[in-house]
């Protein structure tokens, strides 16, 4: 059991002998309630919404969503033998008491039996204190149940909810909840969250990490520029977004995109795949968004979009009805590139049996890898010559071929020769800085993506110095961004 500060029991007593519930909270949790119903269908394709108790017939099979056509809300289709299902949320509601930020935590659940008649019932099960301290302060009462990686609250009045202990679990008890909105704007108004948003946010936005939001401070004020945005999803990943500059500078797109963005009210992740996509074609984003699997992670489109269009892409994967591993598609793309393959052509981007031109790819690759390597690095070097760049102190240029890739490597001790696939297939731009009197002599790696430095390292790995940083910066600015 977890020790519980005096001034925290302090707090809590305050918050239980409090009127509960806030104004507003009745009609909050009915809300939430109207999205607990299914669509119960019979034989005939007789359907039942247990929302509305409206009758209609559809053709929708079991386990697919359809909208009611008296209440208009979307439900799942279940069987009419169904015994029952449960459904579940997490609300929250932000208080304050002695300065102190407290948001506690409600479980609503709802269950649909036999009969499908809807029993719901909404319990507190815990509370969260707001500090500076990298460690959560989250407290559980005796409602949470102790079981190995699973959290159990049980709805029975007989345990006691004012009786806290605090949770010490090593797994997560709660982060995103749906979030009270009634009381917010007057609970921050005379605190440092007081032009926040954070209320027009919470209603604009189901699932919110209100715990986070509050304790980075420092990401407040584009939370509140990116909620006036109407860009309510994307004010949920205002951590990701630099704090200054234009449209295209923070949002990676012109700002003629900027009425979809808002009337789509596009997540980051989505607004990840329109920088590649330059479309306002919502259909086509999420379909894309099925390729990514792994959080916001787009690197395999990324690296598709470098070898054909993603509009390409879209139309092969339905082809073979969105059953395409990316990962394997990227590799085949890439080795088809420096193989000397037009890609141009369907013939060659298109492969009817991928996994299996894959694998011959690949060995051919293995085969003529290194010279393959050469030619297309000698290629792109040419193209990039017009970046050649230099001052009385320093030049800089891209690296002419594998070879030259290698001995930078022996010189600097460092893995540049790594990247010479990446370099030959145009993911990464490879340049190398010399002092001008001695340019036999590697003294700055530089790696370039999209006309921006992204690395740059001395001999060892080490970072370079003022004047060479000088430098570059003049190069990246005058020479790669006006040539973008």
């Amino acid at each position: 059991m977890g020790y519980v500060k005096v001034a925290y029991k302090k707090i809590f007593r305050i918050l239980d002998d409090s009127p509960y519930p806030p104004k507003g909270w009745n009609n909050f949790v009915k809300k939430q309630e109207i999205n607990h119903n299914l669509i119960i269908k019979s034989r005939k394709n007789k359907c039942f919404c247990t929302n509305c108790h409206h009758q209609f017939i559809s053709a929708k099979k079991i386990n697919e969503e359809i909208k009611c056509p008296n209440c208009h809300n979307k439900y799942l289709i279940k069987r009419s033998n169904l015994k029952s299902y449960e459904f579940k949320d997490y609300l929250s509601i932000l208080d304050i008491v002695d300065d102190t930020f407290v948001i506690r935590y409600f479980e609503l659940k709802t269950i649909i039996d036999n009969l499908h008649e809807h029993h719901s019932s909404v319990v507190e099960f815990a509370r969260e204190i707001i500090n500076k301290s990298y460690y959560r302060e989250i407290f559980v009462n005796d409602r949470v149940s102790r079981c190995q990686c699973y959290n159990y609250i049980h709805h029975s009045y007989y345990f006691d909810p004012t009786k806290w202990r605090k949770y010490i679990r090593n797994y997560s008890l709660i982060d995103y909840s749906i979030v009270f909105s009634n009381n917010l704007k007057s609970i921050l108004k005379n605190t440092e969250y007081k032009y926040s948003c954070i209320w027009n946010l919470a209603k604009h936005s189901t699932y919110i990490d209100l715990s986070s939001l509050l304790e980075h401070k420092y990401d407040i004020h584009k939370v509140e520029l990116l909620t006036k945005m109407k860009l309510y999803n994307l004010a949920l990943s205002a951590n990701r977004f630099y704090d200054n500059g234009s449209f295209q500078e923070s949002f990676g797109v012109s700002k003629d995109f900027y009425p979809f963005m808002r009337r789509n009210n596009i997540t980051y992740r989505q607004l990840k795949i329109l920088r590649l996509l330059k479309e306002k074609n919502i259909q086509k984003i999420r379909y894309l968004e099925k390729f990514i699997h792994y959080g916001d992670n787009i690197d395999d489109l990324e690296e598709i979009s470098n070898y054909i269009s993603l509009n390409r892409f879209i139309k092969y994967s339905k082809m073979h009805r969105g059953k395409i591993r990316t990962y394997i598609y990227k590799d085949y793309l890439r080795f088809a590139k420096l193989l000397g393959f037009d890609l141009k052509n369907n013939r060659y981007a298109f492969p009817k049996k991928l996994e299996e031109e894959h694998d011959k790819l690949k060995q051919l690759y293995k085969i003529q890898n290194e010279k393959a390597i050469q030619k297309a690095i000698i290629k792109r070097s040419k193209k990039l010559l017009i970046n050649k760049y230099q001052n009385d102190k320093f030049i800089i240029f891209p690296a002419k071929s594998l070879k030259e890739l290698k001995n930078e490597s022996i010189q600097q001790n460092n893995c540049v020769q790594t990247y010479a696939e990446k370099y030959a297939s145009g993911i990464c731009d490879i340049y190398l800085m010399r002092d001008i009197k001695n340019q036999n002599k590697s003294l700055v790696t530089v790696e370039v993506k999209n006309s921006k430095v992204v690395q740059s390292r001395i001999k060892n790995n080490d970072a370079p110095n003022e004047k060479q940083l000088q430098f570059l910066y003049k190069w990246e600015q005058n020479v790669l961004k006006g040539a973008a």
